[in-house]
């Protein structure tokens, strides 16, 4: 089935509370090579309530350690609800850690952040809808290669000080608009804001995922409060966004490093510290939302009046068809919550009594098509 990503504000996880927070170290064998990861699972788990799952992915050189301890990322899932996992990239020719973001490696590491979504899946109860890749440097990049190679699994993604691959940004064709999240310091040495010889530079980055999400080149600014007047750096956040197209938000630091603002960390350059980009990151995600069932690709424009808004005890509709089609609900999380009904006359009606109070998605479809309608019940 065709995917499609929907977005909407969603609360927490729904929680039962476990005694402490695990921080769990992993491996398998993906492509003939062990590969490694630890997995951070916060206090307020529970294997009853499915919750997102956030890659967070390390620099060229760095680990998963390093990361976890740059980004203090599992604070935050500890308050969020979430699961959060740092993989371990492999060796390259210099033995240095990397991850293989288009470069030509024989190393497959999209194979292997894909299964490792699987396995954590196997093993905790992950919202699929709620997969997230963020990264710094080589993993943003990386992050970026995840956006253009598995987006059918990814709901969006946040890179810190790193862009794309040249050859990179000229493949890359992902079937679905995807939510992204940029952080960039305009002074990064390592990846230089205009790019060079190997990576494309920030704005031609944000140029090609708002043009691919189909947003226009006006954006809003909102200025950063200067509340560390020290690090050397001030922040502005610019929101592509029109209408109700999937965004483009970047963080441009100005006098930025090679950083991850909020660390306090030195790498290279300035650490901006007026905001945290973890806290940035995990609230950008948490507005997006991957389903498959409720946004298929609508090949063919269908025309349905819905005739009850907001719904009481059934929603009631017009078709602008003679065939026979089904109708099914989804609740605002993408799970179904009721089943697809069969229906053969171009007016009809389906009881909802029994939903509780809040936002649905009526999905009909019609010859292998979907349509969906948004509506309220009350």
């Amino acid at each position: 089935m065709l995917l499609q990503k929907t977005y909407w504000i969603i609360g927490l996880c729904l929680i039962a509370t476990l005694s402490t927070a695990q921080s769990i170290a992993g491996s398998f064998v993906h492509g003939g090579i062990t590969r490694s990861y630890r997995v951070y699972i916060p206090a307020n788990y529970a294997t009853t309530a499915p919750c997102p799952l956030v890659l967070n992915l390390h620099g060229y050189t760095s680990n998963g350690i390093a990361q976890a301890a740059l980004s203090k990322m599992s604070s935050i899932a500890d308050t969020a609800g979430f699961i959060v996992v740092y993989p371990e990239g492999t060796l390259d020719t210099n033995q240095q850690p990397f991850w293989n973001a288009g470069y030509g490696a024989a190393v497959d590491d999209v194979g292997f952040l894909n299964a490792l979504i699987d396995t954590i899946s196997n093993h905790y109860s992950i919202n699929a809808n709620r997969v997230y890749s963020t990264g710094l440097s080589n993993g943003a990049i990386m992050s970026y290669t995840l956006a253009c190679e598995l987006d059918d699994k990814i709901a969006a993604v946040a890179g810190v000080a790193g862009t794309m691959s040249i050859g990179q940004h000229n493949t890359c064709a992902p079937a679905d608009p995807m939510p992204v999240l940029h952080i960039h310091g305009t002074s990064d040495i390592i990846v230089p804001y205009l790019g060079n010889t190997s990576l494309i530079g920030v704005p031609t980055l944000i140029d090609y995922w708002r043009t691919h999400n189909n947003l226009s080149n006006s954006y809003t600014t909102i200025a950063i409060p200067n509340i560390n007047t020290t690090d050397g750096s001030t922040a502005e956040l610019r929101r592509y966004e029109t209408g109700s197209n999937t965004p483009v938000h970047f963080y441009r630091v100005l006098n930025g490093g090679h950083s991850w603002p909020g660390s306090g960390i030195t790498i290279t350059g300035n650490t901006n510290m007026d905001f945290d980009a973890s806290t940035a990151i995990w609230n950008f995600f948490n507005q997006h939302n991957l389903t498959t069932a409720i946004n298929a690709i609508e090949k063919d424009a269908i025309a349905i009046n819905l005739l009850t808004q907001p719904a009481l005890q059934t929603i009631e509709w017009q078709v602008d068809t003679d065939k026979d089609y089904t109708v099914a609900v989804y609740n605002s999380l993408g799970e179904e919550v009721l089943p697809p009904q069969q229906y053969h006359t171009p007016m009809n009606q389906r009881t909802v009594s029994a939903l509780q109070a809040g936002v649905y998605f009526a999905v009909f479809s019609i010859n292998n098509t979907l349509k969906t309608i948004k509506f309220i019940k009350v």
